[in-house]
This record gives C-alpha cells, structure tokens and sequence, in this order.
C-alpha cells in the first residue's frame, strides 16, 4: 500500500467515526452501512439505525442522511 492509498483509507476510518445524529449519538459509520445494506430512505435509515428520531426532529442529522442516500 502506498502513502497516497494509505491516507485515503485512514481518511475514510476517521470519517466513519464521525457522529451524523448528536441526539442518538449516531456515527456516519453506522448510517452508511444501512445503506450498504438496502436502506433507501430516511425512514428505513430511522428504523435501522434510531438515526433522526431524537428530540430535534431530524433537523440537525436529515439533511445529512439525505445527502448520503443520494450520493450511494
């Protein structure tokens, strides 16, 4: 593995750890495997996940999930 291939990758870890629902305390991580996984709404991502169901109302974490489900 190369130094370029390597910071990509470390990258993508340390952008995996990020927290995308504060109010669950939710990690981008875990949002983008349900969508690995067939998730292909906010309402799937919520029942997979708890991810934008907390007190907020999505408002904080939702335009981040929809952004991730149209770009997979």
């Amino acid at each position: 593995m190369d130094a370029e291939e390597e910071e990509r990758r470390n990258r993508a870890v340390i952008e995996s750890y990020k927290v995308v629902c504060i109010c669950n305390k939710i990690r981008r991580g875990v949002v983008q495997k349900a969508i690995d996984q067939g998730a292909s709404s906010i309402d799937d991502i919520r029942r997979r996940t708890r991810a934008a169901t907390g007190p907020c109302g999505s408002k904080r974490c939702g335009p981040v999930i929809r952004k991730m489900l149209k770009d997979r």
